[in-house]
Formats: structure tokens, sequence, C-alpha cells
């Protein structure tokens, strides 16, 4: 029997793509696994912890290492909010605004396991003290 090289190809590419489609048999990666589960060789990103100014004011506010305390102020004053850390190792804070007609809410990063005292201060003047606690993963 003479196969074409055509007919043999169409076979191979035909087994890859199935065989690229088959279900998970794997038990330690049950469906809705967790957002720090590893997926094709990384890690997925998690999700920001999202506040009102009103909520932070002497609160301590957990967050997880590698990712940000977002601060959700009124739409159109992003870029007028700032604010400090006492220990910018632990955490750092990110200033608001546009860029390429994105816009970002101010917020401070965790970048290390560890405590620090926050401010942020309102356009208006009005400042809100704060603990941000940065917790592992």
């Amino acid at each position: 029997m003479n196969r074409s090289p055509f007919a043999l190809g169409a076979l191979l590419a035909l087994v890859l793509v199935t065989s690229g489609c088959a279900a998970s048999t794997d038990p330690a990666q049950p469906t809705g696994a967790s957002p720090s589960a590893e997926t094709d060789g990384g890690l997925q990103a998690l999700p920001p912890t999202i506040v009102s100014p009103g909520e932070l004011d002497g609160t301590d506010v957990a967050v997880v290492l590698g990712t940000a305390l977002v601060v959700s102020v009124p739409d159109g004053t992003e870029d007028q909010w700032r604010g400090t850390t006492d220990d910018v190792d632990v955490a750092e804070f990110s200033a608001g605004g546009s860029d390429e007609g994105a816009t970002f809410r101010p917020g401070f990063e965790a970048r290390a396991v560890g405590s620090t005292g926050a401010t942020l201060t309102a356009p208006d003047g009005r400042e809100i003290t704060f603990t941000i606690s940065v917790v592992a993963p």
C-alpha cells in the first residue's frame, strides 16, 4: 500500500491535536484550583486587596506578598492622592493616574513580609493612617 506524504502528515497532525485535548487525570489539579496553583509552568497572579479610603483609617490591612493594596478612590481623583510608608522595603506607595488611555487607582505594593505604618493623603489634605501587614501567600 502506497500512502502519500500528505495523508501521513494529516494523520500525524490529527494525533498531535487530539492528544493535547485529552482531559487531565491528575488528581492534584482539580477544577477550580486555587489562584496560586501552578499552570503552564508558572504561578497565576493573586488578586489585589481593594479597599476604600474610609475603610483604612486606623486599621491593620493584610496584603499578600507580591500583590497590592488598591485604594478605591472616587473617579477623576486617582492622580490627586499621595501616600507614604514607614518602611518602603515592606510596602511602597504607587501613585494613581492615567497612562495610554488606562486609569490606575493609587495603592501600595507589597514588597516583603512584615508590617509598616502607612499614610494616605486625600486631595483635600485629610490624612488617613493605617498599618499594612504583608503576609506570605
